[in-house]
């Protein structure tokens, strides 16, 4: 708070000098300027009004005739300009959310009262050098796909879903570094960053996707920024009530063999919505509720493919009120809470082959937001907000803590999971929270000679809290060994000499993390004329972040620079350049930062088995308890966890793992320009060529020079220190976009809307810096055991698994009015080409490296056996179809809505992170027995040789073969590698 108090000062000073473009995600601007004669007008009034502002608003054009509204709600305007003794002139304006629009009239002297009514600006889209673009509610309802935010975002240009688990990767960021805010809220989670499904789809009123050239006024993010804001009520009373019909049997079925039979079940989701006034332009009441409660059908990964029912049984809420206090002062508050269960729930569906890896999870989240602005004079604004977010997760692990029927099973050759769910679900909820304060001050100054400014100042104090244990199994075990089906429902497990023992402690109970970001931001959109105007910011971020431990990790700080410009060929609004130049900062991640905490965060150690081998040859196998508890015996009878010798691998965050000073946020630069242009009245279309690079990567360097560590009882480890760099590494993203939207407004395809838009994206390096299981992880770079990770496929430059070539979103919308009530048919076509991936595996180097020194030399090292992304999955077509009916009954609207996805059933294989990837190499700690046909190679000096995909061991060891893909290598594991096969959805309800 010491921060937050001495930045008032600095605030206050601003608030003299700045005004405000927009509240952060939750309003627009609406600006001009009035002329006559082509000189400035100042003194003319202009008055605003819409049916989402409670009452109008009125300023005062200054000396360059320029004039400004911050911080209205987003929505249709009528702007009204006028001068004693000149001409009125009325426009209507669409203002859209976390945008400004743009409403210039030119004034005739008139001897009697006259009025003229002309069309406003260009669209929103092409007024800022800012790449954006806005979708209402209307048209996602209309189109055929879900209204989630994730899907909406996934409609812009530069958006790809290449990320793990399908995450929204933008313009090449990594999944996890996007900002998704609902009502001015930050909604990503912790761990993995993405959005949380705190909103009810009939309540959202709008989404607006920034992905370039953002303000100063956003931060903690490198990808793109994704705001959401809910209705508010209004003067006029307003609901609907809506019912989503589903059910798996109206899913085709994929083609992976062996995918289960869907259950023929109708699922239902319940909307529920109601807004009004308590006082005409004084209070506005707005409330929501969802409800659902769906089942489904999926199969365990791996041969069983054991099918088994799924359940999500949900309550959502929101409320929230709009309120003057008097004329010129609001305040608007909202809140959401969601109740959710998941029935059979797995981590990771992928890897998890039988029933005992299914668990039941909780997830009661809470969202709260609190908003004020008031207008002190014409020209300045002071708004303030406070948000909180609650996340916990309620059980969701094993539901034992013994060694026996707590230890997780995994397969050596697949990494497959088995036996118990991953985690403990009986050891403590987890919280994952925000809460954010936010102060701006906002002015507008209009001039003759240097145009007209709004700038904008602010502090902002966000923290991340996070206080969880994170237990890796019920025990705090896994065993490691080959996978044995026993029959059609057990899995049991064969441990030889290959086999390990995974221990995972936590050292400490965690205390409660708080990564607080601090920061001050200046931002001057500068109109100079007519043909230039500039987008001027600066944004200062400071880290101060305590770990799980209460020790303080990041102690840093940060300038970002964001420059922008336009300028319009002609003066009047046909055809604009735009360029940007910015430094993006991330946020500081908390998994990196609590890595090193021996607080709530979980060790890593191996401990070789060298006991007798157990379930070996053809059987009869024992089974998985009966393995386990020989094993334990064995691994107690040599002295368990503190018999060292066995150790072949350990990370012990706060003894093996430490910081190498204060933590840093890593950054991106981003140059872009672009050209846009109205062509006609109804029309318009934008091209934007974008640039970006990344630096400061989370690595860990691990070395002779790092050094040693002995704990109390004389154990020593190899110390890693983690720390910033980029050197050798890279993320470089180039990429091309294009977006047009067109409506025909008359002749024989009269009332025809045509929209869409093109990216083209080339991503590449040797950064990918995230896993499934996790948002960021520390980047093992030439620092990390150089003496078995010097050769150029540990870190290979290529094309990464984000990547993606091609993409293109095209839809069209027809409105049909008919006596017998109103049609909208829609299309939706998509396309993108296949995503990256590539053939490597983790070998072992301590066999054929002589250990320099270290007390435990990596037994797992990376080698790709492929260029990186040199294979591709394949490229994917499909087209969705929409049919909506209305029919009005006086004010009462009845609708319908049937939905068919993927009309031709295509059927792609689109994610990669539901392939068999990777190759078989030689015998190590992680590799299972049937590599024995497999030669041991130097990956400093030697290029290992390939054995046929599918050829038997004696023609691998004939060969003196080094490494061998898989049979199936590329192939789908899952039916969640295809594409969505054809689907059909049905909705219908009512609205007033």
């Amino acid at each position: 708070m010491k921060f937050f108090s001495r930045s008032l000062a600095l605030i206050s000073l601003f608030v003299l000098l700045a005004a405000t473009a927009f509240g952060q995600g939750t309003t627009g601007s609406l600006t001009g300027t009035v002329t006559t004669d082509g000189a400035p007008l100042p003194g003319a009034t202009v008055t605003v009004s819409s049916p989402q502002l409670q009452g109008v608003r009125t300023t005062v054009t200054g000396d360059g005739g320029g004039y400004s509204f911050p911080a209205l709600p987003p929505g249709k305007y009528t702007v009204k300009i006028e001068l004693a003794g000149m001409q009125t002139v009325t426009q209507q304006v669409d203002l859209n959310l976390a945008q400004s629009a743009r409403a210039d009239a030119a004034l005739r002297v008139s001897s009697v009262s006259e009025a003229l009514t002309v069309t406003a600006e260009a669209p929103s889209v092409l007024q800022t050098p800012t790449v954006s673009t806005n979708f209402d509610a209307k048209f996602i309802e209309n189109l055929p796909i879900g209204r989630t935010i994730t899907a909406t975002t996934r409609l812009a240009p530069g958006v790809q879903s290449t990320g793990p688990n399908g995450q929204t990767v933008i313009n090449g960021a990594q999944s996890f570094d996007n900002l998704y805010l609902v009502n001015g809220v930050t909604v990503n989670e912790q761990l993995r960053g993405q959005p949380n499904n705190l909103f009810i789809e009939d309540a959202i009123q709008e989404t607006t996707v920034l992905t370039s050239g953002v303000s100063a006024e956003y931060g903690r993010f490198t990808g793109g920024v994704i705001s959401t804001i809910t209705k508010s009520g209004g003067n006029e009373f307003s609901g609907s009530f809506r019912d989503n019909l589903t059910n798996d049997n109206w899913t085709k079925k994929t083609h992976f063999i062996g995918q289960a039979k869907p259950t023929d079940k109708l699922n239902s989701i319940y909307e529920a919505t109601l807004g009004g006034r308590v006082i005409r332009d004084r209070l506005w009441f707005f409330g929501a509720g969802r409800k659902s409660k769906i089942s489904g059908t999926s199969q365990t990964a791996g041969p069983l493919k054991i099918p088994y029912q799924t359940g999500d049984d949900e309550k959502r809420y929101e409320g929230k009120l709009t309120g003057n206090v008097t004329a010129k002062h609001s305040v608007t508050g909202s809140y959401l809470k969601v109740d959710r269960t998941f029935v059979n729930n797995v981590f990771q569906a992928s890897q998890s082959v039988d029933l005992r890896s299914l668990t039941n999870q909780g997830r009661p989240d809470k969202l709260l937001a609190i908003h004020y602005n008031g207008v002190l004079t014409n020209n300045l604004l002071i708004e303030a907000q406070y948000s909180k977010k609650d996340l916990i997760f309620v059980g969701g692990g094993a539901a034992a803590t013994d060694r026996i029927f707590g230890t997780l099973l995994r397969d050596l050759a697949t990494n497959k999971r088995a036996w118990t769910p991953t985690f403990c679900g009986v050891c403590g909820d987890k919280m994952r929270n925000n809460k954010d304060y936010l102060l701006k001050g906002t002015y507008f100054l209009s001039t003759k000679s240097l145009g007209n400014h709004n700038i904008s100042s602010g502090v902002d104090q966000f923290t991340d809290i996070r206080n969880e244990n994170n237990f890796q199994s019920g025990s705090n075990f896994r065993l490691h060994g080959d996978f044995i089906y026993l029959n059609a429902q057990d899995v049991s497990i064969h441990v030889g000499d290959k086999g390990y023992i995974e221990f995972n402690p936590l050292a400490k109970l965690s205390i409660g993390s708080s990564f607080k970001t601090e920061s001050l931001f200046v931002n001057d959109k500068w109109d100079l004329n007519n043909h230039l105007n500039f987008n001027v910011g600066l944004r200062y971020d400071r880290n101060n972040s305590k770990d799980e431990e209460g020790i303080l990790r990041a102690n840093d700080s940060r300038i970002s620079p964001r420059l922008g410009a336009i300028f319009d060929v002609k003066g009047d609004g046909h055809y604009r350049l735009s360029a940007n130049y910015g430094r993006y900062v991330a946020k500081l991640d908390s998994g990196i930062a609590d890595s090193a905490s021996a607080a709530g965060v979980p060790g890593t150690i191996y401990y070789a088995y060298k006991g007798p081998e157990i379930n070996a040859g053809s059987g009869p196998y024992l089974t998985a308890d009966q393995v386990l508890t020989q094993v334990f015996a064995w691994f107690d009878s040599v002295g368990g966890t503190a018999n060292s010798s066995l150790i072949t691998y350990q990370n012990i965050p706060g003894f093996s793992t430490r910081f190498a000073g204060s933590l840093k946020s890593p950054f991106m630069d981003e140059v872009s320009v672009g050209f846009g242009s109205q062509f006609t009245q109804n029309g318009y279309f934008r091209i934007d060529g974008i640039n970006r690079k990344w630096g400061d990567f989370y690595i860990v360097n691990q070395n002779l020079q790092t050094g040693k560590v002995t704990n109390a009882i004389g154990q020593s480890a190899d110390l890693g220190l983690i720390t910033n760099d980029d050197k050798g590494l890279s993320r470089h993203y180039r990429g091309g976009q294009f977006q047009a939207n067109y409506r025909i407004s008359s002749g024989l395809f009269n009332r025809v809307t045509l929209g869409g838009n093109y990216t083209y994206g080339v991503l590449r390096g040797n950064v990918e810096g995230e896993t499934p299981n996790n948002a960021t992880v520390t980047i093992q770079s030439r620092g990390y055991y150089p003496e078995y990770t010097t050769f150029a496929q540990f870190l290979p430059v290529g094309y990464l698994a984000e990547d993606v070539r091609h993409r293109g979103n095209v839809w069209a919308q027809y409105d049909l009015p008919t006596p017998i009530g109103s049609f909208n048919f829609s299309v939706l076509e998509r396309a993108h080409s296949g995503q990256a991936f590539s053939a490597f595996a983790d070998i072992n180097q301590t066999k054929v490296v002589t250990n320099p020194g270290y007390v435990t030399p990596p037994s797992r090292t990376t080698y790709f056996f492929s260029k990186r992304g040199e294979f591709r999955l394949d490229p994917i077509y499909t087209t969705d179809l929409a049919l909506n009916y209305t029919l009005p009954i006086s004010k009462l609207q009845l609708f319908a809505q049937a939905e068919m996805l993927n009309a031709g059933n295509n059927s792609g294989v689109e994610s990669a992170a539901f392939i068999r990837g990777g190759a078989t190499t030689l015998p190590g700690a992680i590799t299972s027995r049937s590599t024995s046909n497999l030669k041991p190679f130097n990956a400093s000096t030697t290029v290992p040789i390939e054995c046929p995909r599918g050829a038997p061991g004696a023609t691998c060891k004939a060969m003196g073969a080094n490494y061998q893909l898989a049979a199936d290598f590329g192939q789908p594991v899952t039916k969640d590698a295809f594409q969505l096969a054809r689907t059909y959805r049905f909705s219908v309800g009512l609205r007033f």
